[in-house]
């Protein structure tokens, strides 16, 4: 399989504006798509949902009161035995001090005040129990209280929570529909793209796709036949194999897009990109790394091929120095082309292009 480096372009773009939106539950262009056509069968399933999640919603309310309630029940009891064993040992001590009293009247004097005080703080705690208790366990038995009182309130209006909140499902599934559609053209060409990158994917492991190249130039590229400089390019897909190196440009058009004489010509952009990139990669600066083979008459350049890929419609329409494929179209004018360079090479063509990468 084909070795990819690099998202496409209008994907990230995508993503980055549904972000911005809060629109995070799509991943791929086939999840969008599936959301479009699913739209309306979505939204009539919401109610049913709604109503599952809420019972299951219940369910663990009811679970989660009868893990509170245990925990209360458990606390107030232990609290119950400390006090009652302390109240048992206040009764012990108090009875050993007065035998120990009634021995002689030096002890029943010595001890009359411990023995009154052990008698008060007895009476205190048997008089105060249940005010101990509640105190004690009042965070406990606040969290049940609290529990309780929404699984009533969840159980006695239903209806209103599951109609509030399908309302709400709606809005967001509405206000999801209305984004997407507003992004029609950008997604329009991420599918292009996509599927130009699922196709080149079928081809085997010594060719290497890099998806949204982009490079800038300081000082700038001058193209003197154009009168043109060139700043920076951005190319939608760039394959570097044994035959060379693959521009290529994707169009998701229409046919009245393709006739659509306020839409920039696509060819005159990669012709533009296609003169930046081949002096690039054949210029004899000494930050041209790449290493070729020598060949016994004289240096040898990298060529580069231009493809315009029409995932719609294709114009019947050919044109000079760029060649215009359908999808299908394209694996195979790929490999027409005899193999010039050796599998080295090609990584060493890749790496520096990597390099190069904005």
């Amino acid at each position: 399989m084909t070795i990819v480096v690099g998202q496409i372009e209008p994907l990230k773009r995508l993503k980055k504006i549904l972000n911005e939106k809060g629109i995070t539950r799509f991943n791929s262009i086939g999840e969008i798509n599936t959301f479009v056509k699913n739209f309306e069968s979505e939204k009539k399933k919401i109610p049913k949902i709604i109503e599952n999640l809420f019972d299951e919603e219940i369910n663990n309310l009811q679970s989660n009161l009868n893990k509170c309630q245990q925990i209360y029940d458990d606390l107030k009891a232990d609290i119950l035995n400390e006090l009652n064993h302390e109240i048992k040992k206040l009764d012990e001590t108090s009875k050993q001090t007065i035998e120990k009293s009634n021995k002689n009247l030096f002890n029943k004097i010595l001890n009359y005040l411990k023995i009154k005080t052990l008698a008060n703080q007895k009476l205190t705690l048997e008089k105060n129990l249940e005010e101990i208790i509640r105190e004690k366990t009042r965070i406990t038995e606040h969290e049940v209280t609290m529990v309780k009182n929404k699984l009533i309130d969840y159980r006695e209006n239903k209806i209103n929570i599951i109609s509030t909140r399908c309302a709400e499902s709606y809005r967001k599934l509405d206000s999801t529909k209305e984004i997407v559609d507003g992004l029609f053209k950008l997604i329009a060409g991420a599918i292009g793209e996509n599927s130009v990158v699922s196709e080149l994917q079928k081809l085997s492991d010594n060719y290497y796709l890099i998806n949204d190249f982009s490079v800038e130039f300081n000082p700038p590229i001058y193209n003197k036949k154009e009168d043109d400089r060139i700043y920076s390019i951005q190319i939608d897909h760039l394959l570097i194999c044994q035959s060379g190196v693959f521009l290529l440009e994707t169009k998701n058009w229409s046919k009245q897009s393709t006739k659509n004489l306020d839409f920039r010509s696509p060819v005159e952009q990669i012709l533009r990109t296609s003169y930046a990139l081949f002096v690039l990669l054949n210029n004899e600066s000494k930050f041209n790394n790449i290493s070729l083979t020598y060949h016994h008459w004289g240096s040898k350049r990298i060529p580069i091929r231009n493809i315009l890929i029409m995932t719609n419609e294709k114009p019947k329409e050919e044109f000079k120095h760029v060649k215009v494929l359908s999808l299908s179209e394209l694996i195979g004018y790929i490999k027409y082309f005899d193999r010039i360079y050796s599998e080295a090479e090609v990584e060493n063509i890749f790496d520096y292009l990597i390099n190069k990468k904005h």
